[in-house]
């Protein structure tokens, strides 16, 4: 198994792992009357740009297979990622519809928010349904906190909805401890958003 960078020629079910990280979040903010949000992922993984761009996005492969997808960033790149994620929320939406769009997307901030310094955090996690269960996912988690350690990270973060409990047991495996718990602000008629946890673990040097 490869662990790298997201090229954009990956395979078409590389979006709908990005989504099943967030399904309920992912609708909340970018389902429209004209658009699903596995729309707009598709559009923003094409783009290159912001958290789910794929110059951004880390994939665990078999081939040509990919089996698991994460966005690993630090408060250095949360910035960029953010600017990127706005603009093509516009370019996507245009701007007559994409006013309700940017209303919703502020309400992420109640659930996941910019790393601190010396934090390496992940988001957009998702496995291969097959694949779930067989250490695809704590591969690449290994793999990349092998690396925030020799890149001087003193802490590794995530959040997690609180109705993900396999998640939860999987991080909590890795040595991941919740030091928070966060209420989700936004609502949305026929939508229910799950709070979330959040875990971290101290990088050992």
């Amino acid at each position: 198994m490869e662990i790298r960078q997201a090229r954009i020629d990956d395979d078409a079910a590389l979006a709908q792992m990005i989504y099943s990280a967030g399904p309920e979040l992912y609708d909340f903010i970018y389902r429209t009357p004209k658009h699903d949000a596995l729309d707009y992922i598709r559009y923003e993984f094409q783009s290159g740009r912001g958290f789910c761009g794929h110059r951004n996005v880390t994939v665990a492969a078999e081939g040509d297979r990919v089996l698991g997808t994460g966005c690993f960033y630090d408060a250095k790149r949360y910035g960029k990622l953010t600017l990127g994620t706005l603009a093509n929320m516009i370019r996507f939406y245009g701007w007559k519809d994409v006013w309700p769009v940017l209303a919703r997307s502020g309400h992420i901030g109640s659930v996941m928010k910019k790393p601190r310094r010396g934090e390496l955090y992940l988001s957009n996690f998702g496995v291969a349904p097959d694949r779930r269960g067989s250490g695809v996912g704590s591969t690449m988690i290994r793999h990349k906190l092998d690396e925030a350690k020799h890149k001087g990270y003193r802490v590794f973060g995530l959040d997690v909805a609180d109705t993900h409990p396999r998640a939860e047991r999987l991080y909590q495996r890795l040595g991941l401890q919740q030091v928070a718990f966060k209420h989700f602000t936004g609502k949305r008629k026929g939508m229910q958003i799950p709070n979330s946890k959040k875990m971290e673990l101290p990088i050992q040097h």
